[in-house]
């Protein structure tokens, strides 16, 4: 289940606004590593900045769970040392709007009108993956998540803003990890009205900008021009706007052109 309107959204311009600052590097298996060419800063660039120093400290990879447990306790460690480390207390003081996600909690910042929204402990949403000619989901690691943030900014110009990393005394989401995990907190554009579109109307949207439905996937899109992939393109991740269809919280990555055909989505 993913999060419910209107409390999440991006920039109204979601024309052709690909950051050509953000390239990909194929890795093993479906992970992938990212940088940034030139000087200038990119509106998703602390997103990047801090998973590149969770891909520094964590070590060489190895399959997609170890690592995703290796990042996970590479950032609870050296977190409570760092200045991005939030308070819970300051975060669970907000009105909370939704808890009923698989991704997200959710609450209300009144001081600047956004919606602040915390990973649940020890798990950092879903990114798609190619498997076995599909594309499918998958667990996506700490880097992984940031990553995603960072192609929903660029791809779609969404004001998206990277908080801070919160530790929790809550029980882990992931059975058999002790408490103590860490959180990502984000923060978006609070949308007032939070109008779901109609599944006709996201298609026209996500087609206007070059994607193209995936048959037989979880809401799945491709643009085989710069390889981005979404899941998750269902109405309560969209929101409807004066200006258009505006996306809110898709799950995304860029496959290589080797990874989209392992997906299925470019002949052998």
């Amino acid at each position: 289940m993913s999060d419910e309107r209107p409390y999440a959204g991006g920039n109204l311009d979601t024309g052709n606004c690909r950051d050509e600052s953000l390239s990909v590097n194929e890795s093993s298996d479906s992970d992938q590593s990212y940088q940034r060419s030139g000087d200038q800063k990119s509106p998703g660039s602390d997103f990047l900045d801090f998973a590149a120093e969770i891909l520094a400290r964590s070590g060489p990879e190895t399959d997609r769970e170890s690592s995703r447990i290796r990042e996970t306790e590479s950032l609870g460690g050296w977190i409570r040392s760092d200045a991005r480390l939030i308070d819970t207390k300051s975060i669970d003081s907000l009105q909370l709007v939704s808890n009923c996600t698989s991704e997200h909690e959710v609450f209300y910042r009144p001081e600047d009108n956004r919606a602040l929204k915390r990973t649940w402990p020890g798990v950092f949403g879903q990114i798609p993956i190619p498997l076995r000619g599909r594309l499918e989901r998958a667990n996506a690691s700490p880097s992984e998540y940031l990553i995603r943030q960072a192609l929903h900014v660029s791809v779609f110009g969404s004001d998206i803003r990277f908080e801070g990393v919160c530790i929790s005394d809550k029980p882990s989401m992931v059975l058999f990890e002790p408490s103590g995990q860490p959180s990502f907190v984000i923060s978006q554009e609070w949308f007032e009205s939070g109008e779901a579109p109609q599944m006709i109307e996201i298609a026209a949207s996500l087609k206007k900008d070059g994607f193209l439905p995936v048959p037989q996937s979880y809401f799945g899109w491709y643009r085989a021009a710069d390889g981005v992939v979404i899941v998750d393109a269902k109405p309560d991740n969209f929101v409807k706007t004066p200006l258009g269809v505006v996306p809110i919280d898709l799950q995304m990555a860029v496959f290589s052109e080797d990874q989209a055909r392992e997906a299925g989505l470019l002949d052998p």
